[in-house]
């Protein structure tokens, strides 16, 4: 499915890049900043100076593994194999938390000597531990041909990223320490796969015709909301003012989603991508991870302003104001909601606020993988033919400047 939509030239985002080794050296540091207040002053030199290299490293580190993470789930093969010793030093970053819990929980001035050694021996592990990885991790990412910059690519629309901005940064101040919703409500038509393993038969797996999509809500209604600190979900509700019959007695249906459970984001200005007859609006695609990290994925279908899929026209009986009054309150903008998404991912997996994120964090969240994949392969295969020329030329003076005649 992955390939299907990249193959379609839909705009692509992956999210599911868990900045663990943030959380957990983040935890393991704090618990060695208590334990060093519980030392006298030589003893917490030595822990103080091993801790200041840590930090450091961890600090250099932590980037460098994302970008591995986050390159190799968007379908850089040549990183797969870097990503077990990623998940190595992961492991090690938790040995430390374990063993630093357990260490201030038994602390007393009589195994002070004991808790001092061990701490240093399992800091030094680690130290040992990136520094061997280090070498290995640069060789990686300078093969892949992947780097970390600040700078936005072009595909990013200031216009889109500024509203999304504003209306997260209103959040964060509004909603500090409690719930509620980040953004406007937005105007959807929500759609989800249709599975007919017979008609696989006769399609081309490889083609979005081996895909079929099926109108969920003809008319929904999406909001995101702050559950708790940099927790949010996507709120998905039924909406019957779509000109469909519906019983008396039925309830608007309702999903919810977590954002950290979307694991990749696919945008389409045309939803011919979703080969709907009649409907050519943009689309937004989720690919979700389940409980079992089994994919589902949903769509959404973007709504004119008078909120109708496409461009038909509203139903004779609903009046002007109505119309009018139901566009200020909702939002049709599909191209929003994804930068929202794009925003508040980073939001959760850093569990800080946008505005602290660096440039660098900024960039692989908002970087269409494709278009960036593409041009990454083709600036590497370019290179290695320049490589290839810069080292013909130079052996080719090397033996301009051989003698051939013997030296007697």
């Amino acid at each position: 499915m992955d390939d299907i939509l990249a193959k379609a030239g839909s705009q692509a985002v992956t999210f599911a890049i868990r900045s663990g080794i943030s959380f957990a050296s983040g935890y393991a540091i704090k618990t060695v900043v208590k334990f060093i207040e519980k030392l006298p002053k030589d003893d917490k030199k030595k822990v103080e100076s091993l801790y200041n290299e840590i930090q450091t490293k961890i600090a250099i580190l932590s980037n460098s593994m994302d970008l591995i993470r986050l390159a190799a789930a968007r379908g850089n093969t040549i990183l797969v194999p870097s990503l077990d010793l990623v998940n190595s030093i992961q492991t090690e970053i938790e040995k430390l938390d374990s063993k630093m819990n357990s260490i201030l929980l038994g602390y007393s001035p009589a195994n002070e000597a004991q808790s001092v050694d061990t701490v240093l021996k399992s800091m030094n592990t680690l130290v040992g531990k990136i520094e061997n990885s280090i070498p290995f991790l640069q060789l990686s990412i300078s093969t892949s041909g992947i780097q970390a910059t600040g700078m936005l690519p072009s595909s990013v629309s200031p216009g889109r990223l500024l509203q999304a901005s504003h209306e997260i940064n209103q959040a964060n101040s509004s909603l500090a320490n409690s719930s509620g919703k980040v953004g406007p409500l937005f105007d959807t038509t929500l759609y989800s796969i249709f599975y007919n393993p017979s008609r696989l038969k006769y399609v081309d797996e490889s083609s979005t015709s081996a895909i079929s999509w099926k109108e969920d809500f003809a008319r929904a209604s999406a909001q995101v909301y702050k559950r708790g600190e940099f927790t949010y979900e996507l709120e998905i509700v039924e909406d019957f003012d779509d000109d469909r019959y519906h019983e008396d007695d039925a309830n608007p249906r309702k999903h919810t989603i977590s954002i950290s459970d979307i694991a990749r984001l696919f945008f389409s200005a045309s939803g011919k991508l979703l080969k709907l007859e009649g409907n050519s609006s943009p689309v937004l695609i989720l690919k979700l991870l389940g409980s079992e990290e089994d994919s589902k994925w949903i769509a959404f279908g973007e709504r004119s302003s008078t909120g109708t899929p496409d461009s038909e026209s509203e139903s004779d009986t609903e009046s002007e104001s109505d119309t009018e009054a139901d566009v200020s309150a909702k939002n049709t903008s599909l191209s929003l909601l994804e930068y929202l998404i794009r925003l508040l991912s980073l939001q959760t997996n850093d569990r800080k606020t946008i505005l602290e994120a660096t440039d660098e964090r900024l960039a692989l969240y908002l970087k269409d993988e494709n278009y960036s994949l593409n041009t990454t392969y083709l600036k590497t295969k370019q290179n290695l033919k320049n490589n290839e020329s810069l080292d013909l030329n130079s052996n080719m003076k090397r033996l301009e400047t051989l003698s051939l005649k013997s030296d007697k």
